[in-house]
């Protein structure tokens, strides 16, 4: 009985290992920062704090001083507004030189309610290949938020 146990508990293990490794994302950078974004704007319309800022880097610094735990606490304050909205991103250039790039793209949140917007901006997003691991097991480089052009939570977002 207890050898049962163990070839059940190590087959387990190794069908984690193989569909770990199977799913492993292998597609093209551009393709990856391209379904980052996308991924990050589901989670906004979601309110998924954990989603949204899941592709930012512990090491984000911007030109105005902001911080990873700063932006978190903002983005945190900008996901608990009451008014219902829909946000959009529209990549509009990649460029990638080895492990950085910057990608340029138009965001908008829009009030469900009447349509105004209540957060516009064209954004240069700063990117670099962080050390990451996929599954808990399986060590990977994912793209990550350096740091934004022209971000201006403070002063930009309507309540």
């Amino acid at each position: 009985m207890r050898t049962y146990i163990w070839l059940a508990l190590l087959a387990i293990v190794v069908s984690f290992v193989i569909i770990a490794f199977v799913t492993v994302d292998r597609s093209a950078d551009e393709a990856q920062i391209r379904s980052m974004v996308s991924d990050t704007v589901s989670s906004i319309n979601k309110r998924d704090l954990g989603g949204t800022i899941g592709c930012v880097s512990r090491d984000y610094k911007d030109s105005t001083d902001m911080t990873y735990e700063r932006l978190r606490i903002l983005v945190a304050q900008a996901l608990r507004v009451e008014t219902d909205y829909h946000a959009s991103a529209k990549v509009k250039s990649v460029s990638i030189e080895g492990d950085k790039a910057e990608v340029e793209l138009h965001f908008t949140v829009t009030a469900i309610k009447d349509g105004s917007p209540m957060y516009e901006r064209d954004l240069t997003l700063h990117m670099a290949k962080e050390n990451s691991k996929h599954a808990w097991i399986i060590p990977v480089k994912v793209w990550r938020v350096i740091a934004v052009d022209g971000l201006a939570l403070e002063s930009e977002i309507k309540y």
